[in-house]
């Protein structure tokens, strides 16, 4: 399995109340410069229009769709050098899931943001069952499960969900945390959100998927969560 695509699912979080918080820390700034990291061919943050907008994807095809940019880079969020107190918010959307190396990433992001700036990242909790299983399952067992789970006939054609995913526990909240008090940022904010799930072709499927969590959750001692906590989001400001 994998995590959920956007037409069929979606954080139950409101991302715009998301964007209001980030306003607290830069919000009386002028010439505010955001990067979004892992762009691809839309903006997934809605800010002021006077912002500067600034996109990273390894993809070029994905770059010259989007249109709200005002400079596209074409790279590698691991290996990319990001210029150094460049931007006052860096937005990292459901991307770190599909890194090898997110810690790279990460890395990459707090000498890229100012000081005092934000970095907005979003992904889905490898700490839950679902995450888990995308973890250490194959590829294909995404697809099929996709296909013949969920029935969606074009699943791991050519764009289409589900994408390779990598779930390294690097990304994980505590771990991310961790990078925080090693790099000088501030965790600001740190919160869970549930998924909605999409309409599985086995009604029986989604009865058996609730008391695996209910179990696996109890088991763990809550260490591992249920769907409740299958994405998270968390703001860091650099000291």
């Amino acid at each position: 399995m994998t995590e959920m695509p956007q037409v069929e699912g979606k954080p139950s979080a409101d991302r715009r109340s998301l964007e209001e918080i980030v306003d607290t820390f830069v919000g009386s700034r002028k010439g505010i410069t955001i990067l979004e990291a892992g762009c691809g061919s839309m903006s997934r943050f809605n800010y002021r229009k006077d912002a500067r907008m600034v996109g990273i994807d390894i993809s070029k095809e994905q770059l010259d769709k989007n249109t709200l940019l005002h400079e596209k880079i074409l790279g590698d969020l691991e290996s990319y050098p990001l210029p150094e107190s460049q931007y006052d918010i860096i937005v990292c959307w459901d991307v770190l899931e599909h890194l090898r190396h997110p810690k790279l990433a990460l890395r990459n992001f707090s000498n890229a943001v100012n000081r005092g700036g934000v970095i907005v990242l979003a992904s889905p909790n490898v700490l839950t069952l679902r995450g888990l299983l995308t973890k250490l399952t194959p590829h294909i067992v995404h697809i099929l499960y996709y296909r013949y789970v969920v029935g969606l006939s074009d699943a791991g054609k050519p764009g289409n969900y589900p994408f390779m995913s990598y779930h390294r526990f690097a990304m994980s909240p505590p771990a991310i945390r961790k990078f925080a008090r090693k790099h000088g940022l501030a965790v600001e904010v740190s919160r869970f959100n549930s998924w909605d799930h999409p309409e599985y072709r086995f009604r029986a499927f989604t009865v058996v998927w609730g008391i695996m969590n209910k179990l696996v959750n109890a088991v763990t001692f809550g260490m591992i969560g249920t769907d409740d906590d299958q994405g998270f989001q968390i703001i860091l400001r650099k000291k």
